[in-house]
């Protein structure tokens, strides 16, 4: 029941891509070059995208011994979670929003220079696409995910006044979640999502207005009972045709309709 920080909501709303089957840092690029392009024709300004690269299985096992090596002389002044991720979940360690646990970070080991060759060519593939498209982005050691089945590319795009919780997109690669939820070989996959209601918190902080789409077209009123089967045949034809319109469905009198109908702002009635 404490206060929630600013950006985090108890409930929330989210909306993203996900593209399965594809290997290789060229559609890495394009899932982050849409999820930039969508921000920015809604309007957003001064967002930063940051890029890492979380590895895989076969390069994670040495990074997670230099994190622990590195952290161990500390840990006992780091907090509670971070003592508990310590041997449980050693990389979460880097992304902990504790100040004095980001202070003992300072310098860690970046996962970045335990990559296999792999992993390293495909992140050195995603940051020449990138380059390439003009897009401006920072190498972010720090941005990790917690989970085993994310895989090489991890992202996200920041707009620092926000605070704490400053991404209003996050992404990365997860070759590794089909095969864990199904046992077989799987399939590759890359993705993002977004903050619906963290998204609307930025176009005010921006001042970019929103209008109300005008679907509705034509008020539809009803002199009397008799009217009410042609009253919902019209409407029905009307909406198949791509007309919004609306009805009386409050059993209001017509002159109350009427009054309805000059208040909503429908232009036709």
């Amino acid at each position: 029941y404490d206060r929630p920080q600013a950006g985090r909501l108890r409930e929330f709303h989210q909306f993203g891509i996900e593209a399965l089957g594809v290997e290789g840092p060229n559609v890495d690029a394009e899932i982050i070059l849409l999820a930039v392009q969508v921000l920015q024709e809604l309007g957003l300004k001064d967002l930063k995208l940051k890029i890492n690269s979380v590895g895989c299985p076969n390069c994670r096992p040495g990074h997670r011994d230099k994190l622990q090596a590195f952290f161990k002389p500390n840990l006992g002044e780091m907090c509670e979670m971070c003592k508990s991720r310590y041997d449980r979940n050693p990389l979460r360690l880097l992304n902990c929003q504790n100040k004095r646990c980001q202070e003992l970070g300072v310098g860690a080991p970046s996962l970045e220079e335990c990559l296999c060759d792999e992993c390293k060519a495909h992140f050195n593939g995603l940051k020449e696409l990138l380059t390439a498209a003009g897009i401006e982005y920072e190498i972010d050691h720090n941005l990790v995910r917690g989970l085993d089945y994310y895989t090489k590319t991890a992202f996200e795009i920041q707009y620092s006044p926000l605070g704490a919780q400053s991404a209003v997109c996050g992404g990365g690669r997860y070759d590794g979640l089909v095969k864990e939820i199904s046992g077989d070989d799987g399939r590759p996959g890359i993705g993002f999502a977004m903050g619906a209601e963290r998204f609307l918190l930025e176009a005010e902080a921006q001042g970019i207005p929103f209008e109300k789409p005008d679907y509705t077209k034509i008020y539809l009123a009803g002199m009397s009972d008799n009217a009410k089967d042609v009253v919902a045949k019209l409407c029905y034809d009307l909406r198949l045709n791509g007309v919004g319109c609306e009805q009386d469905l409050m059993g209001r009198s017509f002159r109350s309709q009427l009054k309805y109908a000059g208040k909503s702002g429908i232009p036709y009635l």
